[in-house]
């Protein structure tokens, strides 16, 4: 870790004069690149650098941090300004919920419709994007840093912790509402946790629907924890815990290459269980019923009640969170159709497959893609280029598969190019098809109203966009459907 702060100095002399003027801050790399520059380092001599920090603080379940100063920092994005508000009517108000504190629980962070005050939204109401330090820790480790130097960690933590979500912590639900809130359950992709698509899940709640974003426990987390109750004689309650409650972290799986099939297929079957443990909790507050939140955060529950459409409920995901969206499809007929992003569909089984019928949207990015995984998708949509309301492939040009998270968004044109974590095209104009494209599919297999402009990103009528893939399949892929369902590590693994 020493050499990636070095390496970071090093970067912010270079760059200095030419974005010194910008307020920003420091965020996750593609994985696959700051491995490859972290080996490419390691034969260097280690430099730790003194980074002056003006606070350490952090937040531990998401409210604002008023108090905190931002960051001059050359090389990443406005922590207020890199994640834009969502363009539906309503600000967007978010909490998290942990019901039952234990392994068998449910953990997800809740975005949901708020009323728009008269004036100006004022941004120090918005909410922060890092949980906690301990899910800096987590990113650093799942990209391959040692984290165990104490400077190097606290670093990361601290430039992270500015970075605003443009939603208001424990709001009061919009009351402005006429119909009831269609209900979307998110899954995170792997090394991800529940706030790493905020972008996203904040568009959907502006236009009326109630998201929760799962944090999975199946260790494909960056991090994750439980509470464990303690007696008065150990450890004080973790801040934001239930008294008599603490903290107890939940370390990423790094899968070993051989046994990785076997893993991810387990891990996979337990997400998607968690994602209908985060449906059934939804019913839960759609009924009225009294929940015990371990969380602690004061949200007021109770408005909840009868404001679901338990009718209109559907399943989105990036990378393993497809994977996880296509099997919960199979397992819970409650969920209507799916929204895949840049699906990883290797941990399933390919006796799977015929079983997945519901409606479908996958969103591709450009250069994630090859053609064993492609050729899994054709299991489910047999013909690319000849779409139909129910299944359609399309594919944003000019993406890398960061510009589906947040990652891309919160980093500067100059990293986000070196480290290869943003396609050619602008992430802002990324994320706005990736999100415009969700939305009319939403809306169109709930039979609800939406902008003409956005069936555009579903038809390829954009010159972004393409229906279907830029993956061409050779001959056997096309005769077999697929070979044999293996990877290199490298391959199916990053990134995800």
């Amino acid at each position: 870790m020493h050499v990636f702060v070095r390496q970071i100095y090093t970067r912010i002399t270079t760059f200095w004069s030419h974005t010194a003027k910008t307020q920003l801050q420091c965020s996750t790399f593609n994985f696959a690149s700051q491995r490859s520059l972290l080996q490419s380092a390691s034969a260097r001599n280690q430099t730790t650098l003194c980074i002056p920090l003006a606070s350490t603080t952090l937040a531990t379940s998401g409210p604002p941090s008023s108090t905190q100063p931002f960051i001059m920092w050359p090389l990443t994005n406005n922590p207020t300004t890199c994640m834009k508000p969502g363009k539906g009517p309503f600000h967007v108000a978010c909490s998290d919920i942990m019901c039952d504190h234990t392994i068998d629980g449910s953990f997800c962070r809740l975005f949901y419709p708020t009323n728009s005050p008269a004036q100006q939204l004022d941004k120090s109401l918005y909410t922060t994007w890092l949980p906690s330090k301990d899910y800096a820790r987590g990113y650093a480790k799942f990209i391959g840093f040692d984290v165990s130097a104490p400077v190097a960690s606290m670093a990361l933590s601290f430039l992270l912790d500015d970075y605003k979500v443009p939603a208001i912590w424990n709001a009061p639900l919009a009351t402005e509402m006429k119909d009831k809130m269609p209900l979307i359950i998110f899954s995170h992709g792997l090394g991800a946790c529940r706030t790493a698509y905020s972008s996203t899940c904040t568009e959907l709640a502006s236009r009326g629907f109630m998201v929760a974003a799962v944090e999975h426990r199946d260790r494909s987390a960056c991090a994750t924890y439980v509470f464990k109750e303690v007696h008065h004689e150990e450890d004080e309650a973790s801040e934001g815990a239930r008294a008599g409650m603490v903290q107890d972290w939940i370390p990423h799986n790094f899968a070993k290459p051989n046994e990785d099939f076997e893993l991810r297929n387990n891990q996979v079957t337990q997400r998607a269980e968690e994602c209908t443990l985060a449906l059934n909790l939804m019913e839960k507050l759609n009924k009225g019923e009294e929940i015990i939140n371990a969380m602690n955060n004061e949200l007021n529950t109770a408005m909840f009640k009868d404001k679901f459409d338990m009718d209109k409920v559907a399943i989105a995901g990036h990378s393993f969170g497809g994977a996880t969206s296509l099997v919960s499809l199979v397992n819970d007929d409650r969920f209507k159709f799916g929204v895949i992003f840049d699906a990883w569909l290797y941990p399933i089984e390919r006796s799977m497959y015929p079983s997945i019928t519901k409606p479908l949207l996958f969103i591709n990015t450009e250069t994630f893609h090859w053609q064993g995984n492609i050729a899994r998708m054709h299991r489910m949509v047999d013909d690319f280029e000849k779409p139909t309301d129910d299944r359609r492939v399309i594919t944003i040009l000019g993406t890398c598969h960061q510009n589906q998270s947040d990652f891309s968004l919160l980093v500067s044109s100059t990293l986000g190019k070196l480290l290869k974590t943003r396609g050619k095209l602008d992430p802002h104009i990324a994320m706005e098809i990736n999100n415009g494209a969700a939305v009319a599919f939403i809306c169109k297999q709930f039979g609800l109203p939406f902008e003409e402009q956005l069936e555009s990103y579903l038809n390829g009528e954009n010159k972004d966009v393409m229906v279907g893939t830029n993956v061409k399949l050779d001959v056997n892929y096309k005769k077999s459907g697929e070979k044999k369902q293996q990877e290199t590590p490298e391959k199916s693994q990053a990134n995800l």
